[in-house]
């Protein structure tokens, strides 16, 4: 692991959970000093983009070099190094498109970088997914799209307020396999009642997902008019999705030289060079009209203020981007819809390499619970065994299986086959045991 930011030491703490090997690298020596005794890692000081630096740590007989840091061009440079010194596989966060002109497959073919990650994209095409499903605060796909998972927040209009979830009548196929509350992930229960502002999860096929977010949330608008507050990398290709779904999108930039640049480079976005995140600034332009506000800029501090301040003064939905784990606590206290944070979009594509060739996507919630798409391979501990065996094999919640064009939602006589794809909740984190169950040993 080349740099011990909070990506860094976020995925060496989960790998050395996971009792993997782990090195970590970097160039702060005040920095390694504080991590010896917080990390179970080898830490060491030094350059990680050093040939000589990566070949006295035996990058040749490393299985994966990630470097993280918060430089692009050192991140290039650390992983081509590793690909040329025979490191097994590699990986670079690289968040500047001039590097790669949007082709990531440009770093595998020139460079011999197996995978390139862009985090602030990838944020921003997971809140355009957010905003454009009613009902919905956050979404995210499996299966090639086939399966969707909807966090929406129970409203006082929702009509599964008060009644067991187990006696609630369901419209569209559907499995609400957990629940958000203060701040903390459960996995639901039939017993469980939900209360106002409870974020529930639920999955559903792509093609049903619409009704189920909207009769959870009990309340759905349509949102036809974003306001985002920075226009930086997360903020200017998230209007630019926002604009070709025809959304109108206003955006708030500090910075009179990047506002200017944005405006130069949006078809229809309005752009306001905006120093200021208060009240009266977001009421001027409009916030308390708009479906959705979204706090993108590069400081959490105000991403979470921004957003508080949109929530009280009407916006319909209110996304925040968070980076840093110490402020996630402030999400739920704050009253914020829902946060992404382009830390675990990293993680998330960092620990779906390490984890094997069988778990085709994952996602890891703010709150430390993870969601994730496992093949079941022939011959593994799991085929042939009914959903509740498997789950109680894995210690862990499926939430559904998706066999070729069809999705599967949990019932007691279906059984898994090899070529499922199982979607697996764990409300913490750990997925040893989700592995063993799904891979053939």
């Amino acid at each position: 692991m080349i740099g011990s930011g909070d990506v860094g030491q976020h995925i060496a703490r989960t790998l050395s959970a996971e009792r993997h090997d782990v090195t970590v690298v970097d160039l702060d020596p005040a920095r390694v000093e504080s991590l010896q005794a917080d990390l179970d890692a080898l830490v060491v000081a030094g350059n990680g983009a050093s040939p000589r630096v990566l070949r006295e740590l035996g990058v040749d007989e490393t299985d994966l070099v990630c470097a993280v840091t918060d430089n692009d061009e050192a991140n290039v440079i650390a992983a081509m190094a590793a690909h040329q010194l025979g490191a097994g596989r590699t990986v670079a966060r690289v968040r500047d498109d001039d590097f790669f002109e949007g082709d990531a497959s440009s770093g595998r073919d020139v460079l011999g970088i197996d995978f390139v990650i862009h985090p602030e994209r990838a944020t921003a095409a997971d809140l355009a997914e957010s905003i454009l499903l009613p009902g919905s605060v956050h979404v995210e796909y499996f299966a090639g799209g086939r399966l969707a998972v909807t966090e929406s927040v129970v409203d006082q209009r929702s009509t599964l307020l008060g009644r067991p979830l187990g006696e609630r009548r369901i419209m569209q196929p559907n499995f609400i396999f957990g629940i958000i509350r203060d701040g903390r992930a459960i996995a639901a229960e039939p017993y469980h009642r939900l209360q106002p502002g409870d974020h529930v999860l639920a999955a559903a096929a792509r093609e049903d997902i619409r009704e189920v977010a909207a009769q959870i949330a009990g309340r759905t608008v349509r949102v036809r008019e974003v306001m985002i507050f920075g226009a930086g990398r997360v903020g200017l290709p998230l209007a630019r999705r926002l604009e070709r779904s025809d959304l109108r999108v206003s955006l708030l930039e500090r910075d009179a030289d990047r506002a200017r640049y944005v405006a130069e480079h949006l078809r229809r976005a309005t752009v306001l060079h905006e120093e200021g995140v208060s009240k009266e600034v977001l009421l001027a332009h409009g916030v308390d009209k708009v479906g959705a506000f979204v706090a993108c800029a590069g400081d959490d501090r105000a991403n979470l203020l921004a957003a508080l301040h949109a929530k009280q003064l009407g916006a319909g939905i209110n996304l925040a981007v968070v980076s840093r784990e110490e402020f996630t606590p402030l999400v739920d206290a704050l009253g914020v819809d829902a946060a992404f944070s382009p830390r675990l979009v990293t993680a998330e594509a960092i620990l779906r390499t390490v984890r094997g060739a069988n778990v085709a996507a994952m996602h890891l919630m703010l709150g430390g619970g993870e969601i994730l798409e496992v093949e079941a391979e022939p011959d593994c501990h799991a085929e042939g065994r009914t959903l509740e065996a498997a789950a109680a094999m894995v210690k862990a919640r499926i939430v559904a299986i998706v066999r070729g064009d069809r999705v599967i939602m949990p019932l007691p006589e279906a059984r898994v086959q090899a070529g499922d794809h199982v979607l697996v909740f764990n409300p913490r984190a750990g997925v040893a045991d989700v592995r063993r169950g799904f891979h053939a040993a």
